[in-house]
C-alpha cells in the first residue's frame, strides 16, 4: 500500500511539473507572437502612403486611416483661416462623404477638429457629383502637419 500512495505522490508530481512547464512555453509563445505581431503592425505604419505638403492640394481635407494613410476626403470652398483665434471657417465643404468629422483631418498645413457644422445635405439636385455637402463649418486648429 505504501508503494502504491508513493508512486500516486510521484505520478501527480510529473503530471503538476509538466503541466507548470507547458505553461510556460505557451507564454512565452504567446509573448513572442504578441513581438512578431506588433513588429507587422509598426511595418505596416510606416508602409502606409503619406502624402507630402509639397503635393497637397490646397482646397482639399484629408484624414489619416489605419488601413489607407493619408486619404482626401473632402474639398473645402472659401475657407477662412484665422490663426489668432485657431479657427477655420468654411462656407462649404463638398465630396465630404468619406470624413469622419469627430476625427482629425488636415487642411493645407493645419490640423484640424470640426467644431460645428451649420447645414448638411447629401445630394445638391443642381450638382450630384458634390456628394454630401456641409455649410458653414467652424473647425479649431488644434496644430500643425509635420513634414
Amino acid at each position: 500500500m505504501l508503494t502504491f500512495l508513493m508512486a500516486f505522490v510521484a505520478v501527480i508530481f510529473v503530471l503538476v511539473a509538466s503541466g507548470y512547464l507547458y505553461l510556460q512555453s505557451m507564454k512565452k509563445k504567446i509573448a513572442k507572437a504578441k513581438v512578431e505581431d506588433q513588429k507587422r503592425r509598426q511595418e505596416r505604419l510606416d508602409n502606409l502612403p503619406t502624402i507630402p505638403l509639397s503635393e497637397r492640394d490646397g482646397t482639399a481635407i484629408y484624414q489619416w486611416s489605419f488601413h489607407h494613410g493619408d486619404q482626401l476626403v473632402a474639398r473645402a470652398v472659401k475657407p477662412e483661416i484665422d490663426e489668432e483665434a485657431k479657427l477655420v471657417k468654411f462656407m462649404e465643404i463638398t465630396h465630404s462623404d468619406m470624413l469622419l468629422l469627430p476625427d482629425e483631418c488636415h487642411f493645407q498645413k493645419y490640423k484640424l477638429e470640426i467644431d460645428t457644422v451649420g447645414d448638411a445635405a447629401k445630394v445638391d439636385n443642381a450638382e450630384p457629383e458634390k456628394g454630401r455637402i456641409l455649410r458653414q463649418v467652424t473647425a479649431q486648429i488644434v496644430g500643425y502637419v509635420e513634414q
